[in-house]
């Protein structure tokens, strides 16, 4: 683990140890602390653990979706190299 970062997401700071580099870890604090402020925005008497959940949620979906899409494009990469490679020299 690396060392210690301090982080702030929705006015909590947070103290986090991760593998990943300081810029990465800084850059995905700032990536949910937007989209959790976004969605206050829009609910302003939410609870701050509802927003982080469904904050998480609403990533997780992203991710999902973006997930089946790369397996999506590998299998259609797939597909396309055993046609090239079916072809006749």
């Amino acid at each position: 683990m690396g060392e210690p970062l301090e982080i702030e997401i929705l006015g909590q700071r947070l103290t986090v140890k991760s593998e990943d580099s300081e810029e990465h870890v800084r850059a995905i604090a700032r990536y949910v602390d937007e989209h959790i402020r976004k969605l206050a925005e829009m609910q302003p008497a939410s609870v701050p653990l509802h927003l982080a959940l469904v904050t998480a949620l609403n990533i997780a979906s992203e991710y999902w979706k973006l997930r089946q899409q790369q397996e999506e494009v590998q299998r259609t990469i797939s597909r396309m190299a055993q046609r090239v490679g079916a072809l006749p020299n």
